[in-house]
């Protein structure tokens, strides 16, 4: 949460004159357009985070649960994919900013494994790791190839922003498990702190 607040809220402010020259003939602030994003990906990501694994009464997996189960995993390979494809087109290309990236975005991909393997158990384990994996690399490669335009490329980037808020705030807020709240702090005023000195 701190790298997103104090590191890409700054660099999603950076894309807004991208997507706003982009826009053709709308109704809409053209100015306010990247925020727009970053909500579709809050909401999408929120109602990603909602699916729950459906059983039947006798305890086996019904049709139902694995079709919300792949429904799931499409959204997560997507974002997954625009994760690893944002790798290589970040605002600020130092190596700095790439290891604050790898490091912000290996825990919250590290929480959201953990997350689905309760929520999915061994329906998830290992071949639902080793797609959302493939997803990362094809993403990875998509970006070497520079594949889409930087007005689009701002857009995925306002939208995963919407997506990592929603999911890291849901998983670190947890307030079922109890007693998660002072570590959240601890870890946000840290690496906020670190974040202010670089």
């Amino acid at each position: 949460m701190a790298y997103v607040f104090v590191s890409v809220m700054p660099e999603l402010e950076e894309h807004r004159p991208i997507v706003a020259g982009s826009a053709v003939g709308t109704l809409l602030d053209a100015e306010k357009k990247i925020y727009l994003w970053a909500l579709a990906g809050f909401v999408a990501f929120a109602g990603l985070s909602r699916l729950k694994f459906v059983q039947s009464t006798n305890g086996t997996r019904s049709n139902y649960g694995g079709i919300v189960y792949w429904g799931g995993m499409a959204g997560w390979g997507i974002y997954m994919l625009l994760i690893g494809y944002l790798l290589l087109h970040r605002e600020d290309h130092s190596m700095v900013s790439l290891w604050l990236f790898v490091l912000a975005m290996g825990l919250h991909i590290l929480m959201m494994d953990n997350q689905l393997v309760e929520q999915f158990k061994d329906l998830y384990e290992p071949r639902g790791r080793m797609l959302l994996v493939a997803c990362l690399v094809v993403g990875w490669a998509l970006g070497c190839a520079d594949a889409l335009p930087d007005s689009f490329t701002s857009r995925l980037f306002a939208f995963v922003v919407g997506g990592v808020v929603i999911t890291s705030a849901h998983e670190e807020l947890s307030f079922e498990e109890g007693g998660r709240f002072g570590w959240f702090v601890g870890g946000a005023a840290a690496y906020a702190t670190l974040l202010m000195l670089i």
